[in-house]
């Protein structure tokens, strides 16, 4: 299980996009740009993008597993909920 010590939100609220999430990750590693999303199956995230492959939608940073993904979209979106309106 990933330790995440800390999420940040900025909300945006324009069509299905909710807005940005960043997370620190054991107290290291931030991970900054990650876009909350929700759809017709539910909420779903997108992490950053490569800067230099945006054309393709490249992502410069990636969990590789779904469990993983899971805890950081479940986290993200608890934080979300809790979060006042901009």
């Amino acid at each position: 299980m990933l330790e995440i010590n800390e999420v940040r939100i900025k909300k945006i609220n324009k069509g299905n996009f909710l807005g940005y999430a960043s997370i620190l990750i054991q107290n290291s590693l931030i991970i900054d740009g990650i876009e909350l999303h929700d759809g017709e199956k539910g909420r779903y995230i997108y992490m950053p993008l490569n800067p230099k492959m945006k054309k393709t939608r490249r992502n410069s940073t990636y969990p590789i597993d779904n469990k993983t993904r899971e805890q950081i979209l479940q986290l993200i979106s608890d934080k979300y909920d809790k979060t006042e309106n901009d």
